[in-house]
């Protein structure tokens, strides 16, 4: 037995028909993930741009705050992953190659950003057992600067830009969103750089919003046609 990509929904998957549980599942954890990011970099008390001394100053001065945040990534994260594999599911079924490459690109980059140490934790981790500042902003600094953690980082960085265009980019040519949908998640990654390699936080909140759109509208799709993979023997 074997799972071919159809072109056409099934007829278990026609407009009319009513969206399964799985399926309606599916495409609320598409959206989440995005806007659970936003979120998450919305309330965070610190900027992106700051040393890693000013990072865990402001950690310091609202713990509660950034263990929200903190809460906000991991669970967007995980919905993220769903959503990219639904997203590049649906890609593929009208352009196999761009959607396949934006689908390992994208989940391959969040796979190696999560091998990296969060600061935030450690430095919540650290403040509980009365580390100093100076010393766990060292740590972090020494932490950063391992080439350990700087390659995932750099390629995450690549491969989330490149990822996010493939993937709008075969949702555009196959029309499976509105143009400007598509184009937002074409748009969205590099923003997503510029808002938080400057430090820029609203930026950064956009270009998961703009995400966060983009995979609604997909998610929507899945609802109402599944993602369009059969089975055939």
């Amino acid at each position: 037995m074997t799972t071919t990509p159809s072109r056409a929904p099934t007829s278990a998957a026609e407009p009319g028909a009513p969206a399964g549980t799985g399926r309606v599942l599916l495409g609320i954890t598409t959206v989440l993930g995005p806007f659970l990011l936003a979120l998450g970099v919305g309330i965070i008390p610190y900027s992106t741009g700051g040393s890693e001394e000013e990072i865990v100053r402001d950690i310091a001065d609202d713990r509660t705050l950034t263990q929200v945040s903190l809460w906000c990534w991991l669970f967007g994260s995980i919905a993220l992953v769903v959503g990219t594999l639904v997203v590049g599911l649906l890609a593929m079924r009208y352009s196999p190659k761009l959607g396949l490459w934006g689908l390992v690109l994208l989940g391959t980059g969040l796979l190696a950003i999560s091998s990296a140490p969060e600061l935030d934790a450690v430095a919540l981790g650290g403040l509980e057992e009365g580390v100093s500042q100076e010393a766990l902003a060292k740590a972090g600094e020494g932490t950063y600067g391992l080439l350990v953690v700087a390659v995932p980082t750099f390629y995450f960085v690549v491969a989330h830009v490149l990822g996010a265009i493939l993937l709008g980019v075969a949702l555009l040519r196959g029309r499976v969103i509105a143009p400007w949908a598509a184009w937002l998640l074409i748009l969205s990654m590099p923003v997503n750089v510029v808002g938080y390699a400057g430090g820029i936080m609203p930026l950064t909140v956009l270009s998961f919003a703009m995400m966060g759109v983009a995979f609604a509208l997909a998610g929507l799709v899945v609802v109402r046609h599944g993602i369009g993979w059969t089975r055939t023997t």
